[in-house]
């Protein structure tokens, strides 16, 4: 039963997002923006291996989740260029593998206590819920992945 009510959740948050990249949850604190970008750095590495893949970041991150997400996605052994608005995407080098694009949105639906991110990845995506109980973060389903 519970297995039903993280997947119909999950399926509802995912039709809520849309338009541009960011945080958009209004009730995060820096322990849960921590929390989860550590938690999507640790899914992450589960698909993509840290030492071998590089990450360009393609939006802005001035929220307490960007933030920590470029922080520990470096203490994670990642190889990441920040995002710069003038710069061009830099070409893969000789025999190398260009820098995976990554977006995020982290978001919530009014008068709930979940939130959902979503780690945008090349051409997947990495999506999980997760429920606010007491200012502590749970998970309120597994990751899903759509590639």
């Amino acid at each position: 039963m519970h297995a039903w009510i993280a997947l119909f959740a999950t399926l509802w948050l995912a039709a809520c997002a849309s338009g541009p990249y960011g945080n958009f949850a209004e009730r995060t604190t820096p322990a849960i923006n921590q929390q989860l970008a550590s938690a999507s750095v640790r899914q992450l590495a589960v698909v993509h291996p840290p030492a071998s893949t590089r990450l360009r970041i393609n939006q802005e991150t001035p929220d307490g989740y960007g933030t920590s997400l470029v922080s520990a996605l470096r203490a994670s052994g990642f190889s990441v260029q920040e995002f710069n608005p003038q710069a061009q995407p830099a070409p893969a080098p000789s025999g190398g593998i260009a820098p995976l694009p990554v977006n995020y949105i982290v978001d919530a639906p009014k008068d709930s206590e979940f939130l959902r991110v979503t780690l945008l990845v090349g051409r997947e995506s990495l999506s999980r819920i997760y429920a606010v109980q007491s200012g502590r973060l749970l998970a309120a389903g597994a990751w899903v992945r759509k590639e």
